[in-house]
């Protein structure tokens, strides 16, 4: 008996995860319904990230360190993260070399870069300072994988304005000497780790002035370009268009209008599309069952469907929605206004007090609707439509 009891409860669990059931149904159209809200919501409550907004140093520094990460991120097998401990000659306890460089270095001295810090026992990182006009993230990427292409272990490839802000740089390359306290020493012109280190090990720190070829710096600071793409851009009317474009690309049901009164019955019986197995793997119901949710669960809601266009179908779903008798309405609309969005759907939930879904393929198709306004209701062991005509109230 026991047993015969968790098979049962277990196929009606299945069941009432199925296309079948009420409470799933309503879950998804309140996830339709969530969806559009979160996107209103968002645009219109959340601040854009602190970041991209023109603001003191320090949230500079955040910018160039969130932009620098993100770039790592997306550089697959340019990250080395099993970097060894130079142990050839004395340092401070978690230095770190920093490469400041530019495209305009050119490929030839570029590739011997990376090709010197991904060989440094030295932690080393090679930094730009952003990308050219006109090119993409994506582009950038690509044009140093080609570069890094032939050197392995890859070297630390960062894509960070803040260093070049932090050491004032306007020449590279530039390489920097640091720890957890600032930086330890630098130098330009030099691209060799061991070089800088053999300094500091005797005893030389601070600026050590210019020791090789040097050049400007081709790509703007992608903080400062942010920050002036910015200055241009009217961020109320993004997001105001953001949210009218919801409307504009929503795909709405398109339903004749219902010209007589018809009922029709749809059967709630479901045919398991798989084997329904036990906690032990044993079959306990196999593909092909067929079962009634109706047998063991009440459907309490009624399905109000109607397009919110027409004046006349709106008061049948008004009409239809009153008097429930302990049922649930829930009112779901084939079309609504585009053009008045999001004060339509208000407008429209203040008339009927009740949340106002769109209606889905899915849910068409789940109770064969062919036209509006239709309510669907339990009846019996079965779904009863009922269709009204929009000329008879």
């Amino acid at each position: 008996m026991v047993s015969q009891i968790c098979k049962t409860a277990a196929l009606l669990a299945c069941i009432l995860a199925s296309d079948a059931w009420a409470d799933m149904f309503h879950m998804e159209l309140r996830a339709l319904r969530d969806q559009a809200g979160a996107i209103q919501d968002a645009q219109a409550e959340q601040p854009p990230p602190p970041w991209l907004t023109p603001a003191p140093h320090q949230v500079g520094v955040e910018a160039g360190h969130a932009l620098g990460q993100e770039a790592a991120r997306s550089l697959p097998g340019l990250v080395h993260e099993d970097l060894q401990a130079a142990a050839a000659l004395p340092q401070p306890p978690e230095v770190q070399v920093t490469l400041l460089v530019s495209r305009q270095l050119g490929e030839a001295t570029l590739r011997a870069i990376f090709s010197g810090a991904a060989q440094s026992e030295t932690p080393t990182r090679v930094v730009f300072r952003g990308i050219l006009p006109g090119e993409s993230l994506i582009g950038f990427i690509r044009q140093v994988h080609t570069w890094l292409d032939g050197i392995d272990p890859p070297p630390l490839v960062e894509l960070d304005p803040i260093p070049f802000q932090e050491t004032g740089a306007r020449l590279v390359p530039l390489m920097v000497l640091s720890d957890a306290d600032g930086e330890i020493a630098r130098v330009a012109g030099l691209t060799d780790p061991g070089w800088l280190l053999e300094q500091v090990a005797a005893g030389r720190g601070g600026d050590l002035g210019t020791r090789g070829p040097v050049t400007e710096i081709s790509e703007p600071d992608m903080i400062e370009e942010i920050q002036r793409r910015l200055a241009t851009l009217d961020l109320d009317a993004l997001r105001q268009g953001a949210v009218e474009r919801f409307w504009q690309r929503t795909e709405m049901t398109e339903l004749p209008a219902a010209t007589a009164a018809r009922v029709r019955h749809l059967d709630a019986t479901t045919e398991l599309q798989a084997d329904l197995h036990d906690a032990d793997g044993q079959v306990i119901f196999p593909a092909g069952t067929r079962f009634n949710p109706f047998e063991h669960a009440d459907f309490t809601l009624r399905l109000i469907l109607f397009d919110a266009t027409d004046p006349r179908q709106v008061a049948i779903a008004e009409d239809a929605g009153a008097n429930m008798g302990g049922r649930r309405p829930v009112f779901i609309a084939s079309r609504l206004n585009r053009e008045a969005g999001w004060d339509a759907l208000a407008a429209l939930e203040e008339v009927l007090d009740e949340p106002v879904y769109l209606l889905t393929p899915d849910v068409r198709r789940r109770f064969a609707i062919e036209a509006v306004p239709t309510v669907v209701e339990a009846d019996g062991g079965r779904f009863r439509i009922t269709e009204i005509p929009v000329d008879v109230q």
